[in-house]
């Protein structure tokens, strides 16, 4: 693959998982993106269940492929590989997540856990932890190439802010719970790293033009 299929792979990660989750939470009777975790759409019978886990996947996938390209495309891939590879397992976990996915309710996940519900929770958990957490790793590649300096302040912004509502989440998850803000809280743990993994895909794009 050239470094322009790997960029276009970054761009499409974040509007295929954003479109997928509006329209389906659209067409949803009484979902609220305010209160309802994303995973229960997973959990809907017929198409829409299967096009959200299938969709979820096929965004871990892109995200691999992201991750590949951006190692390659900053100081020509030499550095640390952490970063990348952290994409890597966050986009294995959003995988995971869409194959061990919940049932009707997130039944399986919430009420009674089954070993299915398990690994959906711990997919989703390796998922956000390792997404959200690889700019740390990226920014400090960033200042030896020149080319990619000025990306540096949003690489540094970006997890900081996804980590604080990502950390919330799965401590109110495992203590007290806040249903009226859950939804609210698991997007804003993922929307940051999203909309970052669009803007440095917009960025290699550009490069792979030169």
């Amino acid at each position: 693959m050239s470094m322009k299929h790997f960029a276009i792979a970054g761009i499409l990660t974040p509007l295929l998982y954003f479109s997928m989750v509006i329209i389906l939470g659209l067409l949803e009777p009484n979902y609220s993106h305010m209160t309802k975790m994303m995973s229960i759409l997973g959990g809907v019978g017929g198409i829409r269940g299967l096009v959200f886990n299938l969709g979820v996947s096929l965004v871990g996938v892109l995200s691999i492929l992201f991750a590949i390209g951006l190692h390659k495309s900053i100081n020509q891939g030499k550095g640390s590989k952490i970063g990348p590879i952290l994409l890597s397992i966050g986009g294995i976990g959003l995988i995971g997540s869409g194959i061990f996915h919940c049932n009707l309710n997130c039944v399986n996940v919430i009420v009674e856990k089954n070993l299915i519900g398990s690994l959906h929770m711990l997919s989703a958990f390796i998922a956000g932890m390792c997404l959200s957490i690889s700019p740390f790793f990226i920014f400090a590649r960033l200042k030896h190439d020149p080319r990619w300096k000025k990306y540096r302040p949003i690489t540094l912004i970006v997890p900081i802010l996804a980590n604080i509502p990502g950390i919330f989440l799965w401590v109110t998850l495992a203590t007290t719970r806040f249903p009226a803000i859950e939804g609210l809280i698991q997007r804003l743990g993922i929307v940051f790293t999203l909309i970052w993994i669009g803007v440095m895909s917009i960025k290699m794009l550009k490069l792979s033009s030169k």
